[in-house]
Protein backbone atom coordinates (compact mmCIF):
# COMPACT_ATOMS: atom_id res chain seq x y z
CA UNK A 1 0.00 0.00 0.00
CA UNK A 2 1.46 3.48 -0.81
CA UNK A 3 0.39 5.16 2.84
CA UNK A 4 0.90 3.38 6.19
CA UNK A 5 -2.64 4.75 6.97
CA UNK A 6 -5.05 1.43 6.80
CA UNK A 7 -7.35 1.65 3.58
CA UNK A 8 -10.94 2.14 3.24
CA UNK A 9 -13.24 -0.47 2.00
CA UNK A 10 -17.13 0.80 1.32
CA UNK A 11 -19.77 -1.26 0.67
CA UNK A 12 -23.27 -0.29 0.15
CA UNK A 13 -25.49 -2.47 1.98
CA UNK A 14 -28.83 -2.64 0.01
CA UNK A 15 -29.09 -4.28 -3.39
CA UNK A 16 -25.24 -5.07 -3.10
CA UNK A 17 -24.54 -7.35 -0.71
CA UNK A 18 -28.02 -7.59 0.44
CA UNK A 19 -29.95 -9.07 -2.53
CA UNK A 20 -33.28 -6.28 -1.37
CA UNK A 21 -33.34 -3.74 1.10
CA UNK A 22 -33.29 -4.06 5.07
CA UNK A 23 -35.42 -0.82 4.94
CA UNK A 24 -38.50 -2.84 3.10
CA UNK A 25 -37.84 -6.15 5.31
CA UNK A 26 -38.23 -4.02 8.35
CA UNK A 27 -41.23 -1.94 7.23
CA UNK A 28 -42.86 -4.95 6.05
CA UNK A 29 -42.32 -6.91 9.43
CA UNK A 30 -43.52 -4.34 11.47
CA UNK A 31 -46.79 -4.37 9.10
CA UNK A 32 -46.95 -8.15 9.79
CA UNK A 33 -46.89 -7.21 13.57
CA UNK A 34 -49.84 -5.19 13.02
CA UNK A 35 -47.74 -1.55 13.78
CA UNK A 36 -49.38 -0.02 10.82
CA UNK A 37 -53.13 -1.30 11.03
CA UNK A 38 -55.17 -2.74 8.31
CA UNK A 39 -55.93 -0.33 5.98
CA UNK A 40 -52.15 0.83 5.64
CA UNK A 41 -51.01 -2.77 5.36
CA UNK A 42 -53.57 -3.39 2.28
CA UNK A 43 -51.65 -0.43 0.84
CA UNK A 44 -48.27 -1.42 1.39
CA UNK A 45 -49.37 -4.49 -0.20
CA UNK A 46 -51.07 -3.14 -3.15
CA UNK A 47 -48.19 -0.77 -3.66
CA UNK A 48 -45.77 -4.12 -3.48
CA UNK A 49 -47.66 -5.76 -6.31
CA UNK A 50 -48.63 -2.86 -9.02
CA UNK A 51 -44.26 -2.39 -8.34
CA UNK A 52 -43.97 -5.88 -8.98
CA UNK A 53 -46.29 -6.06 -12.18
CA UNK A 54 -44.90 -3.47 -13.30
CA UNK A 55 -47.93 -0.96 -12.97
CA UNK A 56 -46.31 1.82 -10.84
CA UNK A 57 -42.32 2.66 -10.76
CA UNK A 58 -39.80 1.63 -7.72
CA UNK A 59 -39.41 4.89 -7.29
CA UNK A 60 -42.97 5.31 -6.40
CA UNK A 61 -43.23 2.15 -4.47
CA UNK A 62 -40.28 3.13 -2.13
CA UNK A 63 -41.63 6.34 -1.46
CA UNK A 64 -44.67 5.15 -0.29
CA UNK A 65 -42.66 2.74 2.10
CA UNK A 66 -40.72 5.50 3.63
CA UNK A 67 -43.99 7.59 3.90
CA UNK A 68 -45.54 4.50 5.51
CA UNK A 69 -42.59 4.14 8.01
CA UNK A 70 -41.80 8.23 9.09
CA UNK A 71 -45.62 8.57 9.28
CA UNK A 72 -46.34 5.82 11.76
CA UNK A 73 -43.03 6.10 13.59
CA UNK A 74 -44.18 7.76 16.70
CA UNK A 75 -46.71 4.95 16.98
CA UNK A 76 -43.92 2.56 17.21
CA UNK A 77 -42.24 1.65 20.29
CA UNK A 78 -38.45 1.61 19.93
CA UNK A 79 -38.15 -1.96 22.05
CA UNK A 80 -40.51 -3.05 19.53
CA UNK A 81 -38.70 -1.43 16.62
CA UNK A 82 -35.32 -2.80 17.45
CA UNK A 83 -36.78 -6.74 17.85
CA UNK A 84 -38.18 -6.57 14.41
CA UNK A 85 -34.50 -4.93 13.04
CA UNK A 86 -33.03 -8.16 14.97
CA UNK A 87 -35.91 -11.17 13.80
CA UNK A 88 -35.27 -9.50 9.87
CA UNK A 89 -31.63 -10.06 10.01
CA UNK A 90 -32.21 -13.14 11.80
CA UNK A 91 -34.44 -14.61 9.02
CA UNK A 92 -33.05 -13.35 5.67
CA UNK A 93 -29.76 -12.09 6.57
CA UNK A 94 -28.22 -15.15 4.36
CA UNK A 95 -30.00 -13.34 1.58
CA UNK A 96 -27.03 -12.28 -0.08
CA UNK A 97 -24.61 -11.92 -3.34
CA UNK A 98 -21.88 -13.91 -3.39
CA UNK A 99 -19.51 -11.97 -5.96
CA UNK A 100 -19.86 -8.99 -2.84
CA UNK A 101 -19.66 -11.83 0.08
CA UNK A 102 -16.01 -13.14 -1.36
CA UNK A 103 -15.14 -9.39 -2.26
CA UNK A 104 -15.69 -8.58 1.51
CA UNK A 105 -13.26 -11.37 2.83
CA UNK A 106 -10.79 -10.67 0.05
CA UNK A 107 -10.15 -7.03 1.43
CA UNK A 108 -9.96 -8.24 4.89
CA UNK A 109 -7.32 -10.44 4.19
CA UNK A 110 -5.90 -7.70 2.24
CA UNK A 111 -5.68 -5.34 5.27
CA UNK A 112 -8.75 -3.20 4.52
CA UNK A 113 -10.94 -1.46 6.90
CA UNK A 114 -14.87 -2.69 5.95
CA UNK A 115 -17.04 0.20 6.48
CA UNK A 116 -21.13 -0.89 5.62
CA UNK A 117 -23.21 2.06 4.11
CA UNK A 118 -26.82 1.79 3.98
CA UNK A 119 -30.15 4.10 4.21
CA UNK A 120 -31.77 1.54 5.44
CA UNK A 121 -31.90 2.18 9.71
CA UNK A 122 -29.31 1.15 12.00
CA UNK A 123 -31.30 -0.68 13.88
CA UNK A 124 -31.20 -3.17 11.26
CA UNK A 125 -27.84 -2.48 9.53
CA UNK A 126 -25.78 -3.00 12.92
CA UNK A 127 -26.95 -6.62 13.09
CA UNK A 128 -26.48 -7.06 9.67
CA UNK A 129 -22.98 -5.45 9.36
CA UNK A 130 -22.26 -7.60 12.54
CA UNK A 131 -23.15 -11.35 10.88
CA UNK A 132 -20.46 -10.24 8.10
CA UNK A 133 -17.46 -8.86 10.04
CA UNK A 134 -17.47 -5.39 9.20
CA UNK A 135 -15.39 -3.19 10.96
CA UNK A 136 -18.42 -0.71 11.66
CA UNK A 137 -21.37 0.52 9.93
CA UNK A 138 -23.11 3.46 9.53
CA UNK A 139 -26.96 3.54 8.81
CA UNK A 140 -30.07 6.05 8.94
CA UNK A 141 -30.57 7.35 12.55
CA UNK A 142 -34.12 8.54 13.72
CA UNK A 143 -34.08 10.39 17.26
CA UNK A 144 -35.41 8.77 20.43
CA UNK A 145 -37.22 9.80 23.32
CA UNK A 146 -37.47 6.82 26.09
CA UNK A 147 -39.05 4.34 24.41
CA UNK A 148 -40.32 6.18 21.77
CA UNK A 149 -39.56 7.88 18.36
CA UNK A 150 -40.08 11.77 18.51
CA UNK A 151 -40.09 11.29 14.84
CA UNK A 152 -37.02 13.64 13.71
CA UNK A 153 -34.11 12.23 11.98
CA UNK A 154 -30.96 12.36 13.65
CA UNK A 155 -28.92 11.36 10.53
CA UNK A 156 -30.27 10.60 7.07
CA UNK A 157 -27.54 8.63 4.42
CA UNK A 158 -28.84 8.85 1.32
CA UNK A 159 -27.61 11.81 -0.58
CA UNK A 160 -25.00 12.43 2.16
CA UNK A 161 -22.81 9.61 1.75
CA UNK A 162 -19.93 11.32 0.08
CA UNK A 163 -19.70 14.19 3.29
CA UNK A 164 -20.16 11.03 5.94
CA UNK A 165 -17.45 9.12 4.17
CA UNK A 166 -15.00 11.88 3.97
CA UNK A 167 -15.87 12.60 7.81
CA UNK A 168 -15.30 9.36 8.30
CA UNK A 169 -11.99 9.04 7.06
CA UNK A 170 -10.77 11.83 9.15
CA UNK A 171 -12.47 11.19 12.35
CA UNK A 172 -10.94 7.48 12.03
CA UNK A 173 -6.99 8.40 10.65
CA UNK A 174 -8.23 6.23 7.73
CA UNK A 175 -6.92 6.81 3.96
CA UNK A 176 -9.10 6.91 0.57
CA UNK A 177 -5.30 5.93 -1.24
CA UNK A 178 -6.11 2.69 -2.85
CA UNK A 179 -9.79 2.97 -1.35
CA UNK A 180 -12.74 0.58 -2.74
CA UNK A 181 -16.58 0.99 -2.82
CA UNK A 182 -19.05 -0.80 -3.90
CA UNK A 183 -22.77 0.73 -4.60
CA UNK A 184 -25.71 -0.37 -7.40
CA UNK A 185 -27.61 3.14 -7.48
CA UNK A 186 -27.17 6.78 -8.40
CA UNK A 187 -27.24 7.46 -4.39
CA UNK A 188 -24.04 6.04 -4.21
CA UNK A 189 -22.13 8.17 -7.31
CA UNK A 190 -20.63 10.79 -4.52
CA UNK A 191 -19.30 7.45 -2.55
CA UNK A 192 -18.09 6.47 -5.56
CA UNK A 193 -16.07 9.19 -7.02
CA UNK A 194 -14.27 9.66 -3.76
CA UNK A 195 -12.83 6.36 -4.12
CA UNK A 196 -9.43 4.79 -6.39
CA UNK A 197 -11.52 1.58 -7.26
CA UNK A 198 -15.37 2.07 -7.65
CA UNK A 199 -17.25 -0.92 -8.59
CA UNK A 200 -21.12 -0.34 -9.84
CA UNK A 201 -22.60 -3.70 -8.87
CA UNK A 202 -25.98 -4.93 -10.75
CA UNK A 203 -26.54 -0.75 -11.10
CA UNK A 204 -29.67 1.30 -12.24
CA UNK A 205 -29.60 2.69 -15.27
CA UNK A 206 -28.92 6.22 -13.64
CA UNK A 207 -25.70 4.53 -11.85
CA UNK A 208 -24.64 2.84 -15.36
CA UNK A 209 -25.04 5.69 -17.43
CA UNK A 210 -22.54 7.67 -14.55
CA UNK A 211 -20.01 4.56 -14.57
CA UNK A 212 -19.73 4.23 -18.46
CA UNK A 213 -19.08 7.59 -18.65
CA UNK A 214 -16.28 7.67 -15.95
CA UNK A 215 -14.73 4.33 -16.99
CA UNK A 216 -15.57 2.60 -13.78
CA UNK A 217 -15.83 -1.09 -13.16
CA UNK A 218 -19.24 -2.82 -13.79
CA UNK A 219 -19.94 -5.90 -12.08
CA UNK A 220 -23.01 -7.85 -12.91
CA UNK A 221 -23.84 -11.29 -10.87
CA UNK A 222 -26.88 -13.26 -12.15
CA UNK A 223 -27.16 -17.04 -10.79
CA UNK A 224 -23.61 -18.28 -10.36
CA UNK A 225 -21.66 -16.04 -13.18
CA UNK A 226 -20.29 -12.96 -12.01
CA UNK A 227 -20.25 -10.57 -14.91
CA UNK A 228 -17.20 -8.16 -15.40
CA UNK A 229 -17.22 -5.13 -17.71
CA UNK A 230 -14.73 -2.79 -18.37
CA UNK A 231 -14.06 0.00 -20.80
CA UNK A 232 -12.50 3.25 -21.45
CA UNK A 233 -14.22 6.52 -20.24
CA UNK A 234 -17.08 7.24 -22.49
CA UNK A 235 -16.96 4.03 -24.21
CA UNK A 236 -18.86 0.77 -24.63
CA UNK A 237 -18.43 -1.80 -21.94
CA UNK A 238 -16.79 -5.11 -22.96
CA UNK A 239 -17.21 -8.37 -21.35
CA UNK A 240 -13.88 -8.75 -19.55
CA UNK A 241 -14.40 -11.77 -17.45
CA UNK A 242 -17.49 -14.48 -16.62
CA UNK A 243 -16.28 -15.53 -13.40
CA UNK A 244 -18.26 -18.81 -11.55
CA UNK A 245 -18.82 -18.10 -8.18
Amino acid sequence: MSSKKQPLAIIDIDGTLFRWQLYHELVFKLKEQGYFGEEIAKQLDKSFNQWVSRKASFASYEQFVVDTLVGNLTSIPSHAFDEAAHQVVAESGHKIYVYTHKLIKKLRKDGYYILALSGSQQEVVAPFAARYGFDDCIGSVYERSGDSFTGKIERYVPGSKRTIISDYVKEHDLTLTESVAVGDSDSDIGMLELVTYPIAFNPTVELLHTARQRGWKVVIERKNIAYTLTGAAGDPYVLATADRL
